[in-house]
């Protein structure tokens, strides 16, 4: 019995070194199996990168929609001020007014306690602040020019202060819109809001366009005959309507020649087919 005891225990311990050699085995088995392959990790990345291309376009239409929901309200605002303003003179203001120095967006600056930002676009990629944008010369106001051939200039917003005459100088003292451009010393009375026939049909304020023949300035006047850029809210135009609601629409809604949107510019709300364009 003595001489088989250390037998058994001998036994024993092989039975230990043994069970603790397999577990260990085990573990290193799992630890192998739970690494990725070099073909499981190129796969990985190949459904991250169709996902990616999948959600980056969302995200983008995401941004441009907030993005044109801020210029929204940015209208809104300055449709407000707007309002004040023919609350207190009955009248709209003037395009430019020479006599007193002021475009239309100076003359209701008051009502917009004097903040410039709700005058900006977020998308506008103007390369002037808005109260270095005007440069006064000789009594009138010109928009001041570029630095260079890739730079646009001029204010994020047009009005419209000549209706479809604005597709030509020779009529733009037919008073189809909401004020003219004054030369200094011209008297010309500013219209009363009573003329405006559709308040809610008729375009007061837009995305401003570039001024026809020259695509770098974006004018503070609306021109039938030109459209915004098509890098501002994916090719859609942002516009205040006289009584004070804002929307939007492609660009080529905006301009196109059709009876309807004629008479969406004019004050008479009437499409005058003599104004050809």
């Amino acid at each position: 019995m003595n001489l088989s005891a250390p037998v058994f225990r001998k036994s024993r311990l092989l039975e230990g070194a043994g069970a603790a050699h397999g577990a260990g085995s085990r573990r290193w088995v799992r630890s192998f199996r739970s690494a990725f392959t070099l073909i499981e990790l190129l796969v990985v990345i190949a459904i991250i990168a169709i996902l990616a291309a999948l959600l980056l376009p969302s995200l983008s239409r995401a941004k441009t929609a907030a993005l044109s929901t801020r210029c929204k309200s940015n209208l809104h605002q300055v449709g407000l001020a707007l309002s004040m303003y023919r609350i207190d003179h009955r009248v709209f203001p003037h395009t430019v007014d020479a006599n007193t120095t002021n475009t239309w967006f100076t003359a209701i600056m008051p009502d917009l306690a004097r903040s410039t930002n709700i005058l900006k676009c977020p998308t506008f990629k103007g390369e002037w602040p808005l109260e270095q944008s005007i440069v006064w010369a000789f009594g009138n106001a010109y928009m001041r020019g570029p630095t260079g051939p890739d730079k646009q200039v001029g204010v994020s917003y047009g009005y419209n202060g000549f209706g479809v005459g604005s597709v030509n100088k020779t009529l733009w003292y037919e008073n189809l819109g909401l004020g003219f451009v004054v030369s200094p010393g011209q008297e010309v009375a500013q219209v009363p809001e009573e003329r405006v026939v559709a308040p809610s049909d008729m375009i007061a304020i837009a995305d401003s366009m570039p001024q026809p023949g020259y695509l770098q300035y974006f004018s503070f006047l609306l021109s039938i005959s030109s459209e915004p850029s098509k890098e501002r809210h994916n090719g859609g135009a942002n516009i205040l309507f006289t009584d004070g609601h804002a929307a939007s629409q492609r660009n080529s809604q905006l301009v196109e020649d059709t009876e309807s949107n004629r008479r969406r510019w004019n004050l008479d709300h009437q499409p005058h087919p003599e104004v050809s364009f």
